[in-house]
């Protein structure tokens, strides 16, 4: 259960805070996107980034008992998921992230990032189960 609180504490603030930022920045994270798909190099980078976070998450904490273990573990495979995404099949996830911004679907991102870092920050620090 520790290993579950040090994730809980560590995602739920990123969340929230990209999910805020969302909001409070829209443009520059669709310009950090539209950035980052003109950069080969980053793309690999954060792939590989990714995919180690991924691993090791995936490698410390994949229990499936609980909410927050579960959300964790999701988060976990995610992350390594994405990683693989990234360095496998770059086209196909940038082509899904220019559909995201052409359907309108960043608010609805922003939206669950929140809710989500809302709920592990408020379990972390202040329930710390």
């Amino acid at each position: 259960m520790q290993t579950t609180i040090f994730f809980v504490q560590l995602w739920g603030p990123i969340l929230l805070a990209i999910g805020l930022g969302i909001f409070i920045s829209r443009k520059y994270y669709i310009r950090l996107y539209r950035d980052l798909e003109k950069n080969s190099l980053a793309v690999l980078g954060l792939g590989i980034a990714f995919m180690a976070v991924g691993i090791i998450q995936t490698a410390v904490h994949n229990v499936w008992r609980t909410l927050p273990q579960i959300v964790i573990s999701i988060l976990g495979w995610g992350t390594l998921i994405k990683g693989i995404l990234f360095l496998v099949i770059p086209g196909v996830v940038d082509k899904t992230g220019d559909w995201e911004v052409k359907s309108k679907l960043i608010p609805l991102a922003g939206s669950v990032m929140i809710v989500l870092g809302l709920y592990l920050t408020w379990l972390g620090y202040f329930v710390a189960f």
